[in-house]
């Protein structure tokens, strides 16, 4: 869906534009089955993997971090096979977690694994920003709304997993008896609201101060355009989650034609529309801090 090119991009963008102020950027793939991050980077051949740390050949993460070719950039690779824990990422992941925090940079891009594992969700939890990656067609949009709604429930669960009450409300809100109870999320989220008006300010920044923003990729024409639009509303109606977009980006053969010749897209084409786009979204994030 595009989302290692969004990741490898903005990683790129930002560190372009805070160069003149020394800011180092480190862009992090965390999917140690089908790595790809570091070919958007123009890099085929990493020397070290995060699996590498992981399985313990490597004493710190940053010992793995590999140079690209901006002096202020760096990405740690994935793997490109399965290491032998059925999840490593979760079980590995307090380490993982405090290794990313430590990490000798200013700016930290994450690029998580496809899916929606209770691990994936808890590192997407630690991005100040939170970007989900999805492109015009329904499958697509699918799999987009199945992460949403696994992170908002994961997201409110770990939130109040130690207070009583509000945990107690969502797990009987799930188990109560009666077929035709409505249980979608909005209906959850009103009933938090209802019974819980003390928890409500909680509630209310993680639907809207702290919602992912939305980004769709491949964009072919105007029409396609508008489902962005209509699927935030999609996701506002159901889960109660007012996901800002960030914006869209056009389909450009240019784009596969860069990585297949090796090349990152926004260093071989510093003007095109779509490294400017990058360029703006990556002061609206730096703005934010």
């Amino acid at each position: 869906m595009g989302k290692s090119f969004v990741a490898s991009s903005l990683a790129l963008a930002l560190a372009r534009k805070g160069a003149a102020r020394g800011r180092r950027v480190m862009a992090v793939d965390l999917d140690v089955g089908g790595s790809n991050l570091n070919l958007f980077f123009g890099e085929p051949w990493p020397r070290a993997e995060l699996t590498d740390f992981l399985e313990g050949r490597a004493p710190w993460l940053s010992a793995v971090a590999q140079p690209t070719r901006l002096d202020n950039l760096r990405y740690v690779a994935g793997g490109f096979d399965l290491v032998t824990a059925p999840d490593p990422l979760r079980q590995r992941k307090l380490e993982l977690v405090q290794a990313l925090v430590g990490l000798d940079a200013d700016v930290v891009v994450l690029d998580l694994p496809a899916g929606s594992a209770p691990a994936t969700l808890d590192f997407f939890f630690l991005g100040d920003h939170k970007i989900v990656v999805t492109t015009p067609d329904t499958a697509a949009f699918h799999d987009a709304y199945g992460f949403l709604k696994g992170y908002l429930l994961r997201r409110l669960l770990t939130e109040f997993r130690d207070r009583p009450e509000p945990m107690g409300l969502m797990l009987d809100f799930f188990r109560g008896p009666g077929a035709e109870q409505d249980r979608s999320i909005t209906a959850l989220v009103r009933s938090l609201r209802e019974e819980m008006p003390e928890v409500w300010p909680e509630v209310v920044g993680i639907l809207q101060d702290d919602a992912p923003r939305l980004v769709l990729n491949r964009v072919r024409d105007r029409r396609e355009r508008g489902w962005l639009e209509r699927f935030r509303v999609v996701v506002q109606k159901n889960l109660s989650l007012y996901c800002p977009v960030l914006g869209w980006i056009p389909e450009d053969r240019r784009v596969a034609r860069a990585l297949r010749d090796g090349r990152p897209f926004l260093l071989e084409h510093p003007r095109h529309r779509i490294a400017r786009r990058f360029d703006a979204w990556s002061d609206r994030l730096a703005e934010r801090g």
